[in-house]
């Protein structure tokens, strides 16, 4: 049963810290535009590259669970 909280607690702390990630991204975009230096938007491209990688990966992962919980429902 702690693996099971342990996935809940999990997705719950991955929510937060999207949601947070968000809310910063959003606050200081246009900060970052104006005062950036070129390496630095160049080093943002890469985060943003990497960071879209592992949203697609989420992505197929959220799929896939949401797969077997209908799955799991029908069995029930």
């Amino acid at each position: 049963m702690a693996t099971t909280r342990s996935f809940l607690d999990n997705l719950a702390n991955l929510r937060l810290v999207l949601s947070v990630a968000l809310e910063h991204i959003q606050a200081n975009r246009d900060q970052f535009l104006k005062a950036g230096t070129a390496e630095q938007m160049r080093e943002a491209q890469r985060l943003i590259s990497k960071i879209q990688t592992l949203i697609e990966e989420l992505d197929k992962e959220f799929t896939a669970l949401e797969t077997l919980l209908s799955q799991q429902r029908r069995l029930m």
